[in-house]
């Protein structure tokens, strides 16, 4: 894996930015301008990708559309958007310095918030404004989620992209999904088979980390070039001016060309049908932290009640239990998982 050096500089950051101090990291060129799109990515610098044909929205017909109106959330044509909760934005560099203030105060009460590119050709390019969104977003109390446009090609890579977004989304508190963005055509020459893989395999560390994994994408490529019913996560709907119903569907993207007081220009407008904060602080989604016990020697680590296998995160360190065998914690020896070799120490902790 080649990362950039803004990965490394973003680290660097947050670590400034607990000590007071305030930075931003700079964001390297990965080589393709395939991340330019997405959700938080301004139609006016291209396109969209949230509509069936991958053209921006269309202006709404009605004046108070996206806007609640005697309780209730309206759509571009004045109808009730049906089981909408909350209301929230997603943002990237493209929308550059945000009064984060301002938004908490016209109806924001979640944002998704890009983290980076992550796999195009090996390399692990973070956006700029990813530490700063961050901090100032939970400061003016909105919820916050990372999102991962993910361009990885294999399994493996799709693991190693997903626990390195742990680790930047670990500085953060987080009571939304940590989201993966699945719309790159750097991606859509592989197989329906293969791509399904790939976001599973995303997801899956993200919620052995202790999140909850979402995939986002539209309803083109989620009807075409993956196929959902083997993904067991929740979905991210992007789908401009059409039915916003989905299996597993707990968020929309419902425009492209939403105005928020404290963003310049347009911004994508999201829709939650599910509250996941009040969920976690309900102990519906939250998942318990967990423990270690030992066995006859053998140390594994049970979470409500289940014993786990395959990677955990628990502490701020990797472990691994070995599924072939019951879920016993690997030490002291190396293995190979999914094709790469990974070397643990004697207390099981990835190296």
């Amino acid at each position: 894996m080649k990362y950039t050096k803004t990965a490394c500089a973003l680290l660097a950051a947050v670590m400034m930015a607990q000590s007071g101090m305030t930075a931003l990291a700079a964001e390297t060129v990965s080589g393709t301008d395939a991340d330019r799109v997405g959700p938080g990515f301004e139609t006016d610098m291209g396109a969209g990708s949230g509509t069936e044909t991958g053209t921006e929205s269309q202006p709404a017909a009605y004046p108070m559309a996206w806007e609640r109106v005697n309780g209730v959330y309206m759509d571009s044509t004045g109808t009730p958007i049906e089981g909408a909760l909350l209301r929230g934005i997603s943002v990237s560099k493209w929308q550059a310095n945000i009064d984060w203030g301002r938004v908490a105060a016209d109806d924001v009460s979640f944002a998704l918030i890009r983290m980076g590119s992550f796999g195009y050709e090996g390399e692990y390019t973070m956006d700029e404004y990813y530490d700063v969104n961050m901090r100032e977003a939970k400061a003016n109390g909105i919820h916050t989620t990372p999102y991962v446009y993910l361009q990885t090609r294999t399994v493996e890579e799709a693991r190693e992209a997903a626990r390195y977004a742990v680790q930047m989304a670990a500085p953060y508190e987080i009571s939304y999904p940590l989201a993966v963005d699945v719309e790159s055509q750097y991606l859509m020459d592989l197989s329906v088979q293969e791509l399904t893989d790939i976001v599973n395999a995303f997801c899956e560390e993200v919620a052995a980390a202790g999140y909850t994994p979402i995939v986002y994408s539209d309803y083109n490529k989620f009807t075409t070039e993956m196929d959902t019913s083997q993904i067991p996560y929740d979905i991210w709907l992007a789908r401009y001016g059409g039915d916003h119903n989905y299996p597993n569907r707990t968020m929309w993207q419902a425009t492209d060309q939403g105005q928020i007081d404290g963003i310049s220009g347009n911004v994508c407008l999201e829709f939650a049908f599910h509250d996941y904060a009040a969920s976690a602080q309900s102990g519906q989604t939250a998942l318990t932290p967990g423990e270690w016990a030992q066995e006859n020697g053998v140390w594994y680590f049970y979470q409500n009640g289940n014993r786990l296998t395959g990677w955990i995160y628990p502490d701020g360190n990797w472990y691994y239990l070995d599924p072939n065998q019951g879920g016993a914690m690997v030490s002291g020896t190396s293995m190979v998982i999914d094709g790469i070799t990974y070397q643990f120490n004697g207390s099981g902790v990835m190296q």
